[in-house]
């Protein structure tokens, strides 16, 4: 059984830049492992497919660099800072959707924004008791908007925000996936 890690990989990049440019031939490994923290032990290891909107095609086929530690064996992915776990609306747009700014593309996935930001309402009090307030102090009772408000003006944008919700946290704003917890590092067969 083959054990993933993911983290998110910083960039400037537009999914679209990122694809033309096939920019996942150029991302660089972590310098530390995400799982046992362990400096320059991750080696190339892999591409996987994912699918991600933009502002000119309505789905764009990307694809995100995997890398193997050496000393524990997880494989590590490397999503894009454009792109949210397991959602194939880009950032930008969900952050805008998120900020109620209507914009085009907003409009045309308002329906997926509108069930991403429910999830986050659900998932809300889990993630509240993960990150207290480490991203400033909460009123008694936070709503889902409140914190919101608060991760963005803590964070600046919703890609900083994710990537720091999951290397600190291990957590993102829908959910708490097993691809972001720690793992035990696996036997050899």
């Amino acid at each position: 059984m083959e054990v993933v890690m993911q983290t998110i990989y910083p960039t400037s990049l537009t999914p679209n830049q990122y694809a033309e440019q096939e920019y996942h031939k150029q991302v660089k490994a972590p310098i530390n492992c995400p799982n046992c923290q362990r400096a320059h032990t991750l080696g190339a290891l892999a591409y996987y497919e994912r699918y991600i909107t933009t502002a000119t095609v309505l789905v764009l086929l990307i694809w995100v660099r995997r890398f193997l530690c050496r000393h524990c064996r997880i494989s590590v992915s490397c999503l894009p800072e454009f792109a949210q776990p397991y959602r194939p609306v880009n950032t930008p747009t969900v952050e805008e959707g998120f900020n109620g700014q209507v914009t085009a593309q907003v409009a045309r996935r308002s329906e997926l924004i509108g069930c991403y930001w429910d999830r986050f309402e659900t998932h809300l009090p889990l993630l509240l008791r993960e990150v207290g307030n480490a991203f400033g102090p909460l009123p008694l009772q936070p709503t889902a908007k409140d914190f919101w408000h608060q991760l963005i003006e803590a964070c600046g944008d919703l890609g900083s925000a994710t990537r720091q919700l999951i290397d600190q946290f291990h957590t993102c704003l829908f959910g708490t996936y097993r691809c972001h917890q720690r793992r035990q590092p696996l036997q050899a067969a």
